[in-house]
């Protein structure tokens, strides 16, 4: 069993890391839904008519393509807080126990509500649901017609999640398969990161004798494409002292240039694929691991980036809903009915309101989960009778 290597405050300190990545993810989703794309721009504005202003637009609004590639930097910041939180105690009940308290109750609370903003902007805006429209912004609402079916709730209720408001939701899956497998995985860890890596190499080499495998869709994709991000989390926490020495020649500099470097390459990865990728996946877990190695190295605190990390799992799963009660209240109180957001400061209103319904529903149902299994995790005081 690997000693324990850093300490639970140390891991607070990588909520600045989850706070930077859920609220890309957020910016990302809102300009990606309200915001015209850069095609739809480009037809608006041709290229040869752009002021600078044109090209500071176009600019920053690309750089929000890299949601898919910063669910992979949790992925990995969930393998390493995992392989912490099993290191003491493997036994499977207590930490399904902790788990359930932990993500279920916010996430039950965050179905409940894409479901109540689709039926109320369902009721304001039919036309988003009948296919009037049939932009991508839309089509996530045509997704959610058969949100309250019962088959299809069922299957949210059990991480199964279809799209729409929902989408975000799909990382979730491959999260609780880890959640089940880690107290068995974790207990040969060198074993579980050896065929870790032999199954990501199979799906590589034999991809379509992989795919082939009667295991189902979400099995498949978590054991030969999303595993390893998880398994290198583990690794990291594993050989933490081991790969922070291997770090100890690197200066401050030269550990942040090696950090824009990973994110410039994950962008250069995206950009030539056209969109989110394994190889811009394999990339983002680089930059993951330079982060979390900067952040635990130097004890950076970034505390506005702290704040949003604390709750950025409830950020994370009700932001999408958000951002379409954001365009309804948009619709009625200017009149606008065209199927894209064109002013560019409008759009970015919807971050703020997202950050802030999602603040909200972290303290009256995130914050209390985390009071429970704070108190879950107290040691139980036994009284002497005999002496009492």
């Amino acid at each position: 069993m690997p000693e324990k290597k850093l300490s639970n405050k140390d891991f607070e300190i990588l909520d600045s890391i989850r706070g930077i990545a859920s609220l890309y993810v957020a910016i990302a989703h809102c300009r990606g839904t309200l915001w015209m794309g850069g095609n739809f721009f480009q037809q608006l504005h041709p290229a040869g008519t752009w002021s600078v202003w044109d090209y500071v637009i176009f600019g920053s609004s690309m750089l929000t393509r890299l949601a898919v590639e910063f669910v992979i930097v949790f992925f990995l910041l969930s393998g390493f807080s995992i392989a912490h939180s099993l290191s003491g105690n493997k036994e499977p009940l207590p930490f399904y126990k902790r788990r359930l308290v932990r993500i279920y109750p916010p996430y039950l609370v965050a179905l409940f509500w894409a479901g109540g903003v689709f039926l109320l902007t369902r009721f304001l805006f039919p036309q988003w649901y009948d296919g009037t429209y049939h932009e991508f912004s839309f089509i996530r609402t045509m997704q959610m017609n058969d949100f309250w079916q019962p088959a299809a709730f069922v299957r949210n209720l059990f991480y199964m999640p279809g799209e729409g408001f929902i989408t975000p939701f799909w990382s979730l899956t491959y999260e609780v398969i880890f959640y089940l497998l880690a107290p068995f995985l974790l207990r040969r860890i060198q074993l579980y990161l050896v065929f870790s890596l032999i199954l990501y190499g199979a799906h590589w080499l034999f991809p379509e004798t992989t795919a082939s495998l009667p295991i189902g869709k979400y099995f498949y994709e978590f054991i030969f494409i999303y595993n390893i991000y998880f398994a290198v989390g583990v690794a990291l926490y594993t050989y933490y002292k081991q790969v922070v020495q291997l770090f100890s020649g690197i200066s401050k500099a030269q550990h942040i240039l090696a950090i824009l470097l990973a994110l410039a390459g994950t962008y250069l990865v995206n950009f030539v694929m056209k969109t989110e990728s394994e190889y811009s996946f394999i990339t983002a877990a680089v930059l993951a691991v330079l982060l979390i190695i900067f952040f635990l190295r130097y004890k950076v605190r970034i505390r506005p980036l702290m704040q949003i990390g604390k709750y950025s799992y409830t950020l994370y799963i009700t932001h999408m809903a958000s951002i379409y009660l954001y365009l309804a209240a948009y619709w009625m109180i200017s009149g606008y009915r065209g199927v894209y957001i064109e002013n560019y400061w409008i759009w970015m209103g919807a971050v703020p309101v997202c950050l802030l319904i999602a603040y909200v529903q972290y303290l009256l149902v995130e914050s209390r989960s985390k009071g429970l299994l704070n108190r879950m995790r107290q040691p139980k005081v036994i009284v002497d009778t005999k002496t009492s």
